[in-house]
């Protein structure tokens, strides 16, 4: 759901200032915006530039030498 790098009781130092307040309300509105989501595409017609780059780059994989 996204990282919380720190606890918010909305206790701490500052928290009273008008400033703040509205930074708080407004980071909370973009938390809690589910169209921001990250939603991975379904297959490849879903996503136009993965399906371009697929056509266009051509990955060529060697197997690596043993180590033994």
């Amino acid at each position: 759901q996204g990282s919380k790098p720190w606890r918010y009781t909305g206790e701490e130092a500052n928290m009273d200032r008008d400033d703040i307040k509205m930074l708080v309300k407004k980071w909370w509105a973009i938390y809690d915006d589910e169209s921001l989501n990250y939603k991975p595409a379904a297959d490849e017609a879903a996503d136009p530039l993965r399906a371009a780059l697929a056509e266009v780059v051509a990955v060529k994989s060697f197997p690596a030498p043993s180590a033994a």
